[in-house]
C-alpha cells in the first residue's frame, strides 16, 4: 500500500490532540506482531474515536458528518469497522525513488481490538459481493479483495490500494494491507523478521495517544532536492532517524519531533537551518492570505534544541488555534 497522509488528516489529529481528555491512554502496542519496519507508528483508536474526535468537532458539524462517512465507507468497501478496535499500529519501509523522492511502501497496518472474526470475515465477504479470494498462510488464512482504488485506512489515511489484504491474527488482532504484508505480520506473529517497537518507547504520559519512531536507510535522502539551498539539502540529507508524539495538554496540543543526524557536526547544521527556516516562515506564510495568520506565530513560537547529534522541534498548539486550523482547511 502507498500512504499518503493529506493535510485535513493532520488538521484532524491535531483537534483531536487538543481536546484529549485527562484519561486517555498512551499507545499499548508494543505486543503487536508488525514485520521489520523503518518507520513505525501507533495511535490510540478507541479514545480517538469514542472521545477525542466528537469533542474537538462538536463545533463543526459538516467535517464530523464527512469523518463519520468515511469510516462508514471503509466499512462498506471492507467489512471492517474501525471502531471495533483499540489500538493501531503501523509499520512501513522508507524507499528512494529515482527522481530523488521518498515515499513510505509496503505499509502495513496491525490492529487490536474487540471483534468477532467471524463477523468479520462475513461482512467482508458481503462487501466484497463475491469477489474476496482466499489464501492459506502460515496456519492463518490471508482474505484478499481487488479495490484498485484510493481508499481511507479506518476512515483516516488516505491510501492508494491495489489488493486490500487482511488476516484474523487472534480473537483480538486484525493484520492489515496487500497481501505480502499480511503475509509478513503472519511471519511476524510467529517470531520470524518482527519489528523492534522498543525505539517507540511508548511514554506514559496520559495526554499521549499517538507515537512515532523511524531509521532513514542509508542514502534514501541522498537525491533530495528542495532547490531551496545546498546548505538545506545537506541538513536534510544528515538525517539518520527520528521519533516524537503528540499529546493532549491544559492549553491544546503539544508535538514533539526529535530528529537524529549522523554527527553532532551534522546535528548542528540541521540546527541551524531549522532555525533559519522558522525565522523566514512567518513572511511565506503570510503571501498565503490572512486565513493563515495563525500559524506564524505558532511556526515563531516553536523551540528547537540541540543535543549531541539530535535535534529536537517542539511545538504548542493553543486550543483556540486548534479550531481555527480547521476552519482554515
Amino acid at each position: 500500500m502507498r500512504r499518503t497522509f493529506y493535510a485535513s488528516t493532520f488538521a484532524l489529529l491535531l483537534a483531536a490532540l487538543g481536546s484529549a481528555a485527562a484519561s486517555a491512554q498512551a499507545p499499548a502496542a508494543a505486543s503487536l506482531p508488525l514485520p521489520a519496519s523503518d518507520a513505525l507508528l501507533t495511535l490510540d483508536v478507541r479514545t480517538l474515536f469514542a472521545e477525542v474526535i466528537p469533542r474537538a468537532l462538536a463545533s463543526d458539524a459538516a467535517r464530523l458528518a464527512q469523518l463519520n462517512a468515511d469510516v462508514a465507507e471503509f466499512k462498506a468497501r471492507t467489512g471492517i469497522d474501525a471502531r471495533d478496535f483499540d489500538t493501531l499500529a503501523v509499520g512501513a519501509r522508507i524507499v528512494a525513488l529515482p527522481s530523488g523522492a521518498v515515499k513510505f511502501d509496503r505499509v502495513t497496518a496491525v490492529a487490536r481490538g474487540r471483534f468477532k472474526a467471524e463477523a468479520l470475515v462475513a461482512a467482508a465477504r458481503a462487501a466484497a459481493k463475491g469477489g474476496l479470494a482466499e489464501q492459506a498462510y502460515g496456519g492463518k488464512t490471508v482474505y484478499v479483495a481487488a479495490v484498485n482504488d484510493q481508499l481511507k485506512l479506518f476512515g483516516l489515511a488516505r491510501m492508494r490500494v491495489k489488493d486490500l489484504a487482511f488476516a484474523v491474527l487472534d480473537q483480538n488482532t486484525l493484520a492489515l494491507g496487500e497481501p505480502e504484508d499480511v503475509r509478513a505480520a503472519i511471519d511476524a506473529q510467529a517470531g520470524r523478521g518482527r519489528a523492534d517497537l522498543s525505539p517507540l518507547n511508548f511514554p506514559k504520559d496520559p495526554g499521549t495517544f499517538l507515537a512515532f519512531a523511524g531509521n532513514v536507510p542509508a542514502g534514501a535522502l541522498a537525491g533530495v532536492e528542495t532547490g531551496l539551498s545546498p546548505n538545506v539539502d545537506r541538513a536534510i540529507q544528515s538525517v539518520r532517524g527520528f521519533y516524537g508524539t503528540a499529546g493532549s495538554t491544559a492549553a491544546g496540543a503539544q508535538l514533539m519531533t526529535t530528529l537524529r543526524a549522523g554527527t553532532a557536526a551534522d546535528a548542528k547544521q540541521l540546527y541551524d537551518v531549522v532555525g533559519a527556516l522558522r525565522q523566514v516562515a512567518p513572511g511565506f506564510i503570510s503571501l498565503a492570505g490572512p486565513k493563515w495568520g495563525f500559524a506564524g506565530p505558532m511556526v515563531s513560537n516553536m523551540k528547537v534544541t540541540t543535543k549531541g547529534n539530535e535535534v529536537q522541534l517542539r511545538l504548542d498548539v493553543p486550543q483556540a488555534d486548534i479550531v481555527t486550523v480547521l476552519k482554515a482547511l
